[in-house]
């Protein structure tokens, strides 16, 4: 992924006994040295109140004992690796009936919240999403994740800024070249859509997540369809390098940013040729490179990466 960032991943298991071994005997291993904390509820097993006795190697898990478990698990990560960032996925919202989603989601997130934060400790470090595998959710939080382990984010953020005022587009996203997921985004959309009821963009039948806005939900829906025309260039013995399209009412243009993402460049004002974006979009490059190049500290971290 990226460039040199390289994942070594732990996927700890559910079970009674695994969970056990985290705790005490291998905590000093598993928690040590750890970038990105991902904690994982069951929103359907976070319903059952009481913790009937299970077999070592049992999943299910009632809701006191989970959080129980993050508690502890929190406790470990702040001993051995108190820079790790922690993201918190309240899982198979969709199977939550969907006029109680957003109500559910708060209170679940409060509930887990109180459990680590105590007094005057921020609780800003700890991102949460509700998620199911029925939509887009779960792409969003990886991004999220992805983009926590680039240092120096706002400068991608700054460079996209600058490409989405000289093309004078509508919006501007970088995208990582092989997972596409988000790096970033800016728009100038007006985004009065994610006012309402608190749900924010996602279409009627898969609003599961209370934090997932209109420009985010755009940026997914792109990520989708690049990849099944990925697929297809694959598919006839070819590769992706961009694209553009041109319509009476947009334009739009993917190009590579850097060795390792694409920018995609969208103007509702198609007075502007493609070309003149494409232009921009190799000046913007140009002006990156010399700046990854210049020796500077922030640009030498980000260069590791990028």
């Amino acid at each position: 992924m990226l460039n040199n960032l390289y994942l070594n991943l732990w996927d700890c298991g559910g079970q009674h006994r695994y969970v056990a071994e985290y705790l005490n005997r291998q905590r000093d291993c598993i928690f040590r040295s750890v970038g990105v904390f991902l904690f994982v509820f069951d929103i359907n097993s976070m319903s059952r109140e009481n913790s009937d006795a299970c077999e070592e190697n049992c999943t299910e898990w009632s809701r006191p004992d989970m959080l129980e478990y993050f508690q502890a698990a929190m406790q470990c990560i702040r001993t051995y690796s108190p820079q790790a960032k922690v993201f918190v996925l309240l899982h198979k919202m969709d199977l939550i009936q969907q006029r109680l989603r957003s109500s559910i989601f708060q209170s679940r997130k409060e509930e887990i919240l109180k459990r680590v934060v105590s007094g005057d400790e921020p609780a800003a470090d700890i991102q949460f999403f509700a998620t199911s595998i029925y939509d887009d959710t779960l792409y969003l939080a990886y991004s999220n994740i992805v983009r926590s382990l680039i240092p120096h984010g706002y400068v991608l953020k700054r460079e996209m800024e600058k490409l989405l005022v000289s093309c004078n587009a509508a919006e501007v996203a970088l995208y990582e070249r092989s997972t596409f997921l988000c790096l970033t985004h800016v728009s100038r959309i007006s985004n009065l859509d994610d006012n309402d009821e608190g749900l924010s963009g996602v279409d009627d039948d898969n609003d599961v997540a209370p934090i997932l806005s209109c420009s985010e939900c755009r940026t997914t829906k792109v990520s989708e369809t690049v990849k099944h025309f990925k697929l297809s260039c694959m598919n006839n013995a070819t590769s992706l390098e961009g694209y553009q399209i041109t319509t009476d009412t947009f334009t739009a243009l993917l190009h590579p940013f850097t060795s390792c993402t694409y920018v995609l460049i969208f103007s509702e004002d198609t007075s502007i040729s493609v070309e003149l974006h494409r232009v921009n979009v190799c000046s913007a490059r140009h002006e990156f490179e010399q700046f990854l190049l210049s020796g500077d500290r922030t640009a030498e971290e980000m260069r590791k990466v990028l």
